[in-house]
């Protein structure tokens, strides 16, 4: 079975749009790829900063 998936909508500056772009072209991903990534990256970061508390 498919996971289920919500659509996330955001606002941004031109000037960060051009720079998701410039990566996305270096990385050969779309944008949202390298957000999901991204997203997926933030797990690891809150799982270090809760193993300190």
């Amino acid at each position: 079975m498919a996971k289920q998936t919500e659509r996330l909508e955001i606002r941004v500056t031109v000037d960060e749009l051009e720079t998701l772009d410039a990566y996305c072209q270096l990385v050969d991903l779309n944008k949202s790829d390298v957000l999901r990534e991204y997203i997926q990256s933030l797990k690891k970061k809150i799982k270090k900063m809760n193993s300190k508390v």
